[in-house]
């Protein structure tokens, strides 16, 4: 039985038997005062222990936590130092590496400089070769075509000829185009060339007597002149790609030759058409100013 229950059972026994102790007032315990008296001052000894105890280990905990609390502050204080050091290092870095992109950025505009200097200068002594190798053939052209000619041949006329033969080389002659009234030529001309993915600056004008203004239903053949010959030898050397378009399928291309070079043509064409028909299975083709017939397994570049 613990203190209390004893406490209450002396008082209810002196106030009388038979008394509950729910039914027990204040003045009951006032009236009894030694044992309440003593039963209190027991209590409030036990109190005052447990008092003294909560008040050791909350200054035990107030001690721990002090000090957790003064590491926590002097390691926050470190972190904060750390953390300033490693920004200022941070923007010496950043600066550094601003002045490594920098530099880097000189030398980079430098050395493009240097290569754009070399460049020019290659240029420059690429364009004067050409010119002087280009001066030197038309010097031994023209000589060439003056010793060939009798004495009496004025020299404009060689000149002339020279010129013409460099204008032809530009130049290529379109078969099978029909010709319309009103036609814009320079658009069908165009259109055809990017048939073989060509797009050059192009003049075109069409060459011979007939067509629509005369009343004469033939189509005259078109004269095609671009910038320079190496353009007129890539558009010829692709003009076979033209039998599989379905618009220019019966169009076909030649270089621009003279009319005693047309004339050596129809020659080696009839000469051509002959062996066709003499030898059918074997292959005959036009190759540097001759007929040649290719022997089985032979290919064009074996003959070339």
């Amino acid at each position: 039985m613990t203190d209390a229950q004893k406490w209450i059972d002396e008082v209810a026994g002196a106030t009388g038997s038979g008394v509950r102790p729910e039914r027990i007032t204040p003045q009951d315990f006032t009236k009894n005062s030694k044992i309440t008296r003593d039963v209190m001052a027991k209590f409030l000894c036990q109190a005052l222990n447990i008092v003294s105890i909560q008040i050791r280990t909350l200054k035990e905990f107030e001690s721990e936590y002090e000090t957790e609390i003064c590491q926590a502050l002097d390691e926050s204080k470190k972190l904060s130092e750390e953390v300033e050091a490693l920004k200022a290092k941070s923007a010496i870095e950043v600066v550094d590496l601003q002045r490594e992109v920098l530099d880097l950025q000189r030398e980079l505009l430098a050395e493009k400089n240097r290569q754009l200097d070399e460049l020019k200068a290659s240029v420059v002594e690429s364009v004067g070769d050409t010119v002087k190798a280009e001066m030197k053939s038309y010097s031994g052209a023209v000589k060439q075509s003056c010793q060939n000619q009798p004495k009496s041949v004025n020299l404009k006329k060689v000149v002339e000829k020279v010129v013409e033969e460099q204008d032809r080389s530009r130049s290529f002659m379109v078969f099978g185009m029909k010709e319309e009234k009103n036609e814009n030529l320079h658009n069908k001309i165009e259109s055809m060339l990017l048939e073989l993915n060509q797009k050059p600056r192009i003049a075109v004008c069409r060459v011979g007597a007939g067509g629509m203004d005369s009343g004469k239903m033939k189509s005259r053949p078109v004269k095609v002149t671009v910038e320079s010959s190496p353009i007129a030898t890539d558009i010829l050397n692709r003009a076979n790609q033209l039998k599989n378009s379905d618009q220019y399928g019966r169009v076909f291309l030649s270089p621009d030759r003279t009319p005693k070079q047309r004339e050596e043509r129809k020659s080696l064409v009839v000469e051509l058409k002959r062996r066709v028909t003499a030898e059918p299975n074997k292959r005959h083709l036009i190759r540097k100013g001759a007929v040649v017939t290719l022997s089985e397994g032979e290919n064009i570049e074996q003959q070339a």
